[in-house]
């Protein structure tokens, strides 16, 4: 469990060791005293974990916030999801349908990264990658890749390269390979179907690259081993000369205050945050009742990397069991863009030296373009602005403002696609930096683990000590991995603005009974 603390934390039945490193955590006013640390039980533990952290903190008169460490896991992949894939090199419930090249998405039309080879390709910019490692031997592993920087969090050594662990079936193998190529890969000469594409394939071919291995798989992440991770770019291997500019992140889960703490550190610290919204399946047996945007994605300082088709449509189906991608709520949307999913080239790191597929889908295939992009906007002009919180607002409105609108409109897709030439337009980095000289540009509002529905539930304002935060966290983890469609709706509706009708509340109360809740939660919506 996690624990954030004014002083140290005092547990007889606990090893207690620091969650992050004193030296890294920048003490700016967002996040002053949130001193984290990890208690490891010392023996094995049985107890809702809720309960466990809920009685740590009694033990110190409930003045520390304490969150359990817990396993982000997705449900497994719906069989005929697997077969509908494995059956042909491109997913036909998408387009493009037929021929295509294997850089297709680097096009004009598309992201636009082919044209402005020449202005720009990443160098000088340090991106923490954050997910399963890289694999040394494939043709497309960037050029620049640094796993003497690197850190292995989820095995805790400084092995980074990616096992190819398969876990849960569906484009988990290699993941972090194939995402590597996608943000930063080297030159390749691929074919596909007698089309042929031959160049860097990466958006960002010349950025300098610190793995950060944080899970077994993109659906497996400890909230510690992703808090770890974010802190991690603040300073690789304790060198504060080493500091990264952009973080690429395609895992995500449930609501961590650990998460929110580290993401505001990284924003003070001038890195720019892009994280996939997330994925699900259309009505699967196995889907949560709300496809909202997963965290940390969904923290208001972190760039929200959504999908969009070969065509320009939202990455949504109405196909049973296909996999989309994640969206909502509206306030979430108005800082995402999107990039281009599925049917991308997705390198097979089990077929050495260039093997692929064209079956690279998930929001995890738009994230890597999306934080390449974001790479190469700071290598022309980040130096205009402080290596604060300011260079990140910068580039935030440099991707908002040059994307291209869909006529899906906000909900969907955010700013809209992915457009890279018009992001590097020198006109927007002179309008965006006449605002940062004349005092206009805005600051975001610090990240916490926020749950209207849960306020509004029992009628309550927002937390006003560290036991009604500790609830409101717990009822946001339960009711997002709920499949409950009662809660799931209620909850998109007050997301997206709504309110809940008092004569439902009754009923939410119930089913939010019959989840797998601590008792004190329990207790907590039984006298409300």
């Amino acid at each position: 469990m996690g624990a954030a603390l004014v002083g140290p934390l005092q547990l007889t039945e606990y090893v207690v060791e620091p969650l992050f490193p004193a030296t890294t955590m920048p003490m700016t006013e967002d996040v002053a005293g949130q001193i984290w640390s990890l208690a490891k039980p010392t023996a094995n533990v049985q107890q809702n974990p809720w309960d466990v952290a809920h009685h740590a903190a009694s033990q110190v008169g409930y003045e520390a916030y304490i969150e359990p460490d817990i396993l982000h896991a997705a449900a497994p992949v719906p069989t005929d999801a697997l077969e509908a894939v494995a059956g042909d090199e491109l997913n036909t419930n998408y387009p493009p349908n037929d021929a295509v090249s294997p850089g297709w998405h680097l096009e004009p039309g598309f992201t636009g990264f082919a044209t402005i080879r020449g202005r720009a390709d990443g160098r000088g910019i340090r991106i923490a990658h954050l997910d399963t490692g890289y694999t040394p031997g494939h043709v497309s592993t960037p050029r620049h890749m640094h796993p003497e920087l690197g850190w292995n969090f989820w095995d805790n050594n400084d092995d980074v390269v990616d096992p190819g662990t398969q876990v849960l079936g569906l484009l988990q193998p290699g993941h972090g390979t194939a995402t590597l190529a996608l943000l930063a890969g080297n030159r390749v000469d691929l074919t596909f179907r007698g089309l042929r594409y031959e160049g860097d394939f990466g958006g960002a071919p010349e950025a300098d690259i610190v793995p950060v291995r944080i899970g077994a798989s993109v659906v497996h992440v400890y909230s510690s081993t992703m808090a770890r991770g974010l802190n991690y770019a603040l300073a690789p291997r304790d060198s504060t000369a080493a500091r990264c500019q952009v973080i690429s992140l395609s895992h995500g889960g449930l609501p961590s205050a650990s998460w929110a703490t580290a993401v505001n550190a990284l924003y003070e610290a001038g890195v720019t945050i892009v994280a996939a919204s997330g994925d699900s399946f259309y009505e699967g047996l196995i889907d949560v009742a709300t496809r909202f945007t997963v965290y940390p994605s969904a923290f208001n300082r972190v760039i929200t990397a959504v999908g969009a088709t070969y065509d320009r449509q939202p990455y949504k189906t109405t196909h049973l069991n296909v996999m989309q991608g994640c969206w909502g709520p509206d306030a979430i949307m108005r800082k995402a863009s999107a990039a281009f999913t599925p049917n991308v080239a997705w390198m097979d790191r089990e077929k050495l030296p260039d093997g692929f597929d064209m079956t690279g889908g998930g929001t995890s295939a738009s994230t890597p373009q999306i934080a390449a992009a974001c790479a190469l906007w700071l290598q022309l002009y980040g130096s205009r602005f402080p290596a604060d919180w300011r260079v990140v607002e910068a580039c935030r409105l440099a991707l908002f403002r040059s994307s291209d609108a869909t006529q899906a409109g906000m909900s969907y897709c955010g700013w809209g696609t992915l457009n890279v030439p018009q992001m590097l337009e020198p006109g927007l980095a002179d309008a965006i930096e006449t605002e940062y000289r004349t005092g206009n540009l805005q600051k975001s509002a610090p990240d916490e683990v926020t749950f209207p529905f849960w306020r509004l539930l029992v009628g309550e304002p927002p937390p006003g000590s560290s036991q009604e935060a500790m609830y409101e966290t717990e009822v946001a983890q339960i009711v997002l991995s709920s499949r409950n469609a009662k809660l799931g709706a209620a909850a998109q509706r007050v997301g997206n603005g709504g309110a809940l009708d008092p004569a439902e509340r009754d009923q939410l109360k119930a089913a939010l009974l019959a989840e797998p809740i601590s008792a004190a939660l329990g207790d907590k919506i039984r006298v409300s």
